[in-house]
C-alpha cells in the first residue's frame, strides 16, 4: 500500500542516500532529495505536504540546525527527523532544541527509519503500509 506521506531527505550523495531512497521507494513513500538549502527549502513548501524531512544532522548540503529552526517558525506541516551518530545524548538535544521532533541513529538501521516513518504517518493520520518485515 502507498503511504501518504512524502519524505524530504537530506543526504549527501553516495552509498547510504542510494541505500535510503530504494528503501523509501520500496516501502512506499514519494521521496524528494533536494541537492542544496533552497531546493530543501522550496520542497518543505511545497504543495505535496504531509511530508517528513529526514536529515544526516552533519551533511555539507546545509545546516540542520539551522534549517529545522527556520522550518519551525514558518510553522510549516512537516516532521522533523535527524540522522544523529551513536554519541551520546548531547547530540540528542542540540537537535531536539533545533526543532527535531524524532531522531534516528546513524548508521542508519533501516528498520528503525521505517518504523519511525510509519509512526510519522499514523500520528498524521495517513494511510500506511503493513509493517510486514518478510
Amino acid at each position: 500500500m502507498k503511504s501518504g506521506l512524502r519524505v524530504v531527505l537530506l543526504e549527501e550523495e553516495g552509498l547510504v542516500r542510494n541505500v535510503l531512497v530504494k528503501a523509501l521507494a520500496d516501502w512506499g513513500y514519494a521521496c524528494e532529495v533536494p541537492e542544496d538549502e533552497d531546493a530543501a527549502w522550496a520542497a518543505v513548501r511545497g504543495d505535496a505536504a504531509p511530508t517528513a524531512v529526514v536529515a544526516d544532522w552533519h551533511t555539507d548540503i546545509l545546516d540542520c540546525g539551522d534549517f529545522f529552526r527556520k522550518v519551525r517558525r514558518a510553522g510549516e506541516h512537516c516532521h522533523l527527523v535527524a540522522g544523529i551518530p551513536r554519541s551520546g545524548a548531547d547530540g540528542i538535544r542540540v537537535c531536539i532544541r533545533a526543532g527535531a521532533h524524532d531522531f534516528v541513529y546513524r548508521p542508519y538501521n533501516l528498520d528503525e527509519v521505517r518504523v519511525r516513518l510509519h509512526a510519522i504517518g499514523r500520528i498524521m493520520g495517513l494511510p500506511g503500509d503493513s509493517l510486514s518485515f518478510d
